[in-house]
């Protein structure tokens, strides 16, 4: 089995050799943290039947299952298969997109992460390109996914407005901001929208709906990645359609593969190319 199967097919397969001999960690294809139970048995399944019954969880919503060895990969690849569970990637690819559950169930949640993360794999998960690619979506400003530490990242933002016929000046939203962006004064509230972080907390404090949502939106950040040399992203734009937000995703990664020298990241892209290059060319 060895002989046959190089480490880097093994590697596009979701198999990431270990530091034993003729061994591996069968990487699972997770989109936005998301699993079925009937999906979480057969994982547990293979992890017994192939592993030492345990798996991993990696940092990134990823499933491993490790200590499976080379001539168990074809037969572990079809259990999966038959389960309707998809193998990851490693090495030079488009990783799954992590997301947290966004809108469907956190209270704080501004935009559907989960939908956003199903259509961006879809179109991308395991596509080659010069180095790794990592895409995470949060719902809000509290960053959970940390989307400034992607290669792209998406948060969703809310812009407040405050309807004066409706407020009995509680001076509950002043309290509740954490970015101190709110005052009340003579009967008149007024929010700084150069200190506000468009996280919505104040439309989830006020008691009597007087602040609204005047419009959702997302806003994209590129470059950014940890490990050995961390980069932060870029603030790249906030726009307000998924559309827009798909048509950014689909000039980034074109870029990055016309322009991407092989083991380069995104970010070092931007820096050599320069930012206004890469905004030219992803936000037309």
């Amino acid at each position: 089995m060895q002989n046959k199967i190089s480490k880097e097919q093994l590697k596009k397969d979701g198999y990431l050799p270990q530091r034993q001999n003729n061994l591996c960690s069968m990487r699972v294809g997770i989109t936005g943290g998301y699993v079925e139970a009937d999906q979480l048995r057969a994982i547990a399944d293979a992890a017994e039947k192939y592993g030492q019954g345990h798996i991993h969880i990696t940092s990134r919503q990823g499933i491993e299952v490790p200590f499976v060895n080379f001539e168990n990969v074809e037969a572990a690849k079809e259990d999966m298969k038959n389960a309707a569970v998809r193998p990851g990637v490693a090495g030079r690819r488009v990783r799954a997109v992590v997301a947290c559950q966004g809108n469907r169930v956190c209270n704080h949640g501004l935009i559907d992460c989960q939908g956003l993360a199903e259509k961006i794999d879809r179109a991308h998960f395991g596509a080659d390109v010069p180095y790794k690619f990592k895409i995470a979506i949060t719902g809000c400003p509290a960053a959970c996914l940390k989307p400034q530490e992607n290669d792209l990242g998406i948060m969703g933002t809310v812009h407040p407005e405050w309807i004066k016929d409706t407020c009995t000046e509680c001076g509950v939203c002043v309290k509740r901001c954490k970015a101190n962006a709110i005052t009340m004064e003579g009967g008149n509230l007024h929010i700084d929208m150069d200190k506000c972080i468009l996280c919505g907390e104040c439309i989830l404090a006020c008691p009597k709906d007087a602040i609204v949502a005047s419009k959702t939106g997302y806003m994209i950040f590129c470059g950014g990645k940890v490990g050995r040399f961390p980069h932060e992203g870029t603030r790249l734009a906030e726009v307000h359609s998924e559309k827009e937000v798909y048509d950014i995703v689909n000039r980034t990664i074109e870029y990055y593969r016309e322009n991407g020298g092989k083991d380069e990241r995104l970010g070092d892209v931007m820096d050599r190319e320069g930012i206004e290059s890469f905004k030219d060319a992803v936000l037309k």
